[in-house]
């Protein structure tokens, strides 16, 4: 059991490397430590293969994310065509933050004048992160030279991921008590 207990908090450690940090290297670290913890894990068989899979489909994908960006100097093309097909992969967001993969070709995109490309692919994320904040995934001069370039509007508002902001509400409501 506490194996299993140790194997989640190096799980939700390499969520925070992923999501606060956007540091796949590091989240693999913490992702392949839990696959350990849980292979040596004493608990119900069928449990027990389940995490196993489930961990070693996370490195799995980390592993291809982490390999796309560092093919990016080598061969763009070939960096860019294996995003693409992150992005098609199920239960992706599991893994990697499809936002991220997003940023990433947007970059690529924007660095080679292709701003329909980026643009596209800005849409494309929208519509898979309804909400989501343009500039949490892209940085804010890669959204303006498309603005410029294409004579089109971002709506970049939200400054916040999409699935960050839970519990707030109660605090905010505790902070409004105590300021007014």
């Amino acid at each position: 059991k506490s194996l299993d207990s140790l194997a989640g908090f190096y799980d939700a450690c390499a969520q925070v490397e992923i999501d606060e940090y956007q540091n796949y290297e590091k989240a693999l670290g913490a992702l392949s430590e839990a696959l350990k913890c849980i292979t040596k894990a004493t608990m119900d068989r069928d449990l027990k293969e389940q995490r196993e899979i489930e961990f070693q489909r996370k490195i799995t994908y980390v592993k291809k994310f982490i390999a796309a960006k560092r093919t990016y100097e080598m061969d763009k093309e070939e960096s860019m065509k294996r995003c693409a097909s992150l992005l098609e992969a199920p239960s992706i967001e599991q893994a990697v933050r499809t936002g991220d993969i997003y940023g990433f070709m947007v970059e690529h995109y924007v660095n080679h004048k292709n701003y329909q490309k980026g643009f596209a692919l800005l849409n494309e994320l929208r519509a898979q992160l309804p909400g989501a904040s343009l500039n949490y995934y892209v940085d804010q001069s890669y959204l303006d030279q498309i603005t410029e370039n294409l004579g089109v509007a971002l709506a970049t508002e939200r400054q916040v991921p999409p699935d960050a902001g839970h519990g707030h509400e109660e605090i905010e409501e505790d902070l409004g008590r105590y300021l007014d």
